[in-house]
């Protein structure tokens, strides 16, 4: 199905969702491990690195990070039960979630490091499952493999003289630039913020989860009295 109307509203949630996975993914970069939280393919492939090598510590924590994210998304598959983005659907929800998950990460790493970071991984899989398509096209805020292939795909689509969508292209490039620069701010504030840095995002998660539920509610009394 061609992917016929891009909502302002749409584009707008997947760059700031796409600002705050390039955010907090960049964060857990400077703790810890070094590893990713906003997507997992580097984390299996050293969870099978240290279970070769046998380093069970390492794989025993890995093992964790992977479940956290399989857990956020666990949460938002209960909470929306679709993944098609549709306005009117409760997102708020896992937003606020979002939020709560990324202030519990801020509380907890300078004292349990390791296990703070998880509580962002939770976070990035409660996102990443909140939105998957909107009328044909896949949408993915936390990690940029699929929308990378999309961007490639389309430009050799367009180089063979087929039809390419262009407002596709166009949200997969809002979500790359909003994760671009999501790390390119968390970079730049974390020298001076430290983990105080993850407050950041918690708070942009806690924005757009009452921005939403300002207008999901305002929609509902328009509706009402009509």
């Amino acid at each position: 199905m061609p992917l016929q109307r891009l909502p302002n509203w749409i584009q707008l949630g997947a760059f700031l969702l796409a600002l705050n996975a390039g955010m907090v993914n960049v964060l857990g970069l400077f703790t810890v491990l070094h590893q990713s939280v906003s997507h997992m393919t580097g984390n299996i492939s050293i969870l099978a690195m240290s279970l070769l090598e046998w380093q069970p510590k390492h794989f025993i924590y890995l093992s964790f990070v992977i479940l956290c994210f399989i857990t956020g998304s666990f949460y938002s598959g209960l909470i929306l039960g679709n993944g098609n983005v549709a306005f009117g659907r409760r997102y708020g929800l896992p937003l606020s979630l979002v939020a709560i998950f990324l202030l519990l990460t801020w509380l907890l790493l300078p004292y349990f490091p390791r296990y703070g970071l998880l509580w962002a991984c939770v976070a990035m899989g409660v996102q990443n499952a909140m939105v998957s398509h909107y009328k044909g096209a896949i949408i993915r805020t936390t990690h940029l493999s699929g929308v990378l292939t999309d961007i490639g795909l389309s430009l050799g689509y367009k180089a063979r003289g087929l039809n390419v969508e262009k407002r596709r292209i166009f949200l997969h490039l809002l979500i790359f630039i909003g994760f671009l620069l999501g790390g390119l701010i968390a970079s730049a504030l974390y020298p001076y913020l430290k983990l105080n840095s993850f407050l950041i995002p918690a708070g942009l998660s806690l924005g757009m989860s009452m921005t939403y539920w300002i207008f999901y509610f305002r929609s509902s009394s328009s509706s009402h009295l009509d």
